[in-house]
């Protein structure tokens, strides 16, 4: 799974013009955080579930991917770092990488990303 990221972070980062230097799972028994960004572009993944020790889903990973590599360009958690997260999520999605289950009664993602614009 991590080499699939690891592909996906390459085409997201080169269409955002975005650097980074790793992409890598993160230590099992790390539980305070899904993903982090370090200052100088590393990039790590948690790839299981906290409480279960279960493989996270792969657009629950990808999403995750896309929140760190979003703080690339916004080191922070601004309007503007949402903002990209959401257009590179929208890219994600675009290319087939980003699919969430929608669950019933709530409107579908790309409908809801729309809506927030």
């Amino acid at each position: 799974m991590v080499e699939k990221l690891r592909g996906i972070a390459q085409e997201l980062a080169a269409h955002f013009g975005l650097a980074y230097t790793a992409i890598d799972a993160e230590a099992d028994g790390v539980v305070a955080h899904y993903g982090i960004c370090y200052a100088d572009g590393r990039i790590r993944i948690r790839l299981r579930h906290a409480a279960t020790g279960r493989v996270l889903k792969e657009s629950s990973l990808v999403d995750t991917l896309c929140h760190e590599l979003a703080h690339l360009k916004h080191f922070d958690h601004s309007p503007r770092f949402r903002r990209f997260h959401e257009r590179v999520l929208a890219e994600a999605r675009r290319r087939g990488w980003y699919r969430p289950a929608e669950r019933k009664g709530e409107l579908p993602s790309a409908t809801l990303w729309e809506y927030r614009r």
